[in-house]
């Protein structure tokens, strides 16, 4: 694939990078994975004593999560991580969904190779496998995100295959924070089975349908799930803005 969600690159040969992307990649990996929780601080020079490495490849590759939105700049005292908030996910699971759901269409009207097809079918099984308890969330997790990722980057249009693999490194972290406050949310198992299906049937419309389905389900799912997180039920109700008076 030419655009690849950060999840599939955990592990992968890092040789090929300088340093700058190498503390990128591993910056962005915990920010991602929660590891550097949503909310809280550090500073550049925390990271470098981390990672063995000078500051200045650090400085640069928190320019570039600065970027991506991930983390902001606090004056003076390092940097935070950009929480999760339900408006902000709202958002991006709507995106998502117009965004996959444009990207299935193309692949079903363009087709997919063997290959594809064949890996697509490994994937779309999955999650039969963590409903008999044979496989666990972490690997359902990978498998669909590859899934999705591997129609994107089917649908001929390089621009969106990249823009569908930013919304779902994005989208990993919110998976993982909801999966940390309810642990039994699950995919239906045959969710994926049914896109593939109409994937490999060449039927743009009902690939886009199975696909919009997916996604706005999980829109569904996840709004529900953070909005049971404690701190969201402490969270003060701000009084709203009057409106002003007639004139």
């Amino acid at each position: 694939m030419p655009h690849i969600p950060a999840l599939l690159l955990v592990g992968a040969e890092e040789a090929g990078l300088d340093r700058t992307n190498q503390a990128y990649r591993a910056i962005r990996r915990q920010l991602i994975d929660l590891t550097l929780s949503p909310g809280s601080s550090f500073t550049e020079t925390s990271l470098a004593r981390q990672w063995d490495i000078s500051k200045t490849p650090v400085r640069e590759a928190l320019a570039r999560l600065r970027r991506d939105g991930l983390v902001a700049a606090l004056p003076r005292a390092g940097y935070v991580v950009r929480p999760i908030t339900l408006q902000d996910t709202d958002d991006l699971c709507a995106l998502r969904t117009l965004l996959s759901g444009e990207a299935a269409s193309a692949a079903a009207r363009r087709g997919l190779d063997g290959p594809a097809l064949e890996r697509l079918e490994v994937l779309s099984r999955v999650h039969f496998a963590l409903a008999a308890g044979e496989l666990g969330q972490e690997e359902a997790l990978r498998a669909s995100i590859e899934f999705e990722a591997v129609i994107a980057n089917s649908g001929g249009n390089n621009r969106l295959a990249k823009a569908i693999v930013d919304v779902l490194d994005e989208l990993e972290r919110v998976l993982r924070m909801a999966a940390l406050i309810s642990p039994d949310v699950a995919s239906p198992p045959g969710e994926l089975a049914a896109v593939f299906e109409r994937l490999r049937a060449r039927d743009v419309a009902g690939t886009h349908e199975a696909m919009r389905t997916r996604c706005e389900r999980v829109h569904r799912d996840v709004l529900r799930v953070l909005a049971r997180s404690a701190s969201v039920n402490k969270a003060p109700i701000e009084m709203p803005t009057s409106p002003l008076p007639p004139g």
